[in-house]
């Protein structure tokens, strides 16, 4: 069986997008309020490295680049080009996440954003056990991916899904290489009424969430995340649209 990786104008809408999107801009502040809050409080910043596990363009995972320096491994030449466009400062390695090129123990984070999800993706299993490999004890490895196992939508064909998750199966993986749960819990709930109904409409088309909406209907979508980050807070949702898991290396 071939499997055919994300389309290359997928990777420009998204270098396009980036900073105006509202989902990236949700995700990115998300992303933050999850991880920052965990690493060490004594630990300078220049000498932090992250890990921006399937880069892409850097939408979800370049502003990691205020907390330390970045690597950013993609196994799309053209995602990395676009990367280092709009984010110079980081280090690309062209390369497999079930097969990093970086020494045991060498980065303080590993970041993950739907990564694992992909067809070309043979064992998300593997590339968590490689992500941990690579982070050191006490180092965190985050995870984030399309949730909703039986949704499948325009925009996953554009992206070549094979998968999505529940957050028991991205317990599992993290378990499963020896990580320690710190905090599981699903995101976007709201969007999971929208997204049925789109895939039923939308029947067999494929077509990019990137195209439209990009404001969230005038804001109001993003309004709606920001209310559901403050509830998480303070507790974890069972579900959502995606869902997120952070995990601890051993010491």
């Amino acid at each position: 069986m071939v499997i055919t990786v994300m389309d290359a104008a997928e990777y420009r809408r998204m270098a396009d997008v980036e900073l105006t999107h509202w989902w990236y801009q949700a995700t990115r502040t998300l992303l933050r309020q999850f991880i920052i809050s965990e690493l060490p409080k004594d630990e300078q910043s220049s000498s932090r490295r992250f890990l921006d596990a399937g880069c892409g363009t850097g939408a979800t995972g370049a502003w990691l680049a205020d907390f330390g320096s970045v690597i950013a491994l993609d196994t799309e030449r053209e995602a990395l080009n676009l990367y280092c466009q709009a984010h110079p400062e980081a280090q690309l390695i062209h390369g497999d996440i079930s097969a990093i090129d970086l020494h045991d123990d060498f980065v303080d984070t590993a970041l993950c954003v739907t990564v694992l999800y992909h067809g070309e993706v043979s064992s998300p299993a593997a590339a968590v056990r490689e992500m941990a490999r690579v982070v050191k004890p006490g180092g965190l490895v985050c995870l984030m991916e399309p949730g909703v196992r039986s949704l499948r939508r325009s925009h996953d064909r554009v992206t070549h899904a094979a998968r999505r998750f529940s957050r028991r199966d991205l317990e599992q993986l993290a378990q499963q290489a020896n990580l320690d749960i710190v905090r599981s819990t699903g995101a976007y709930s709201f969007l999971i009424p929208p997204a049925w109904l789109k895939s039923k409409i939308e029947k067999r088309e494929s077509t990019s969430d990137l195209d439209n909406n990009a404001s969230g209907l005038f804001g109001i979508l993003g309004f709606i995340a920001r209310i559901e980050r403050q509830l998480l807070r303070v507790v974890s949702l069972p579900f959502g649209l995606s869902v997120i898991v952070i995990a601890r290396k051993k010491l």
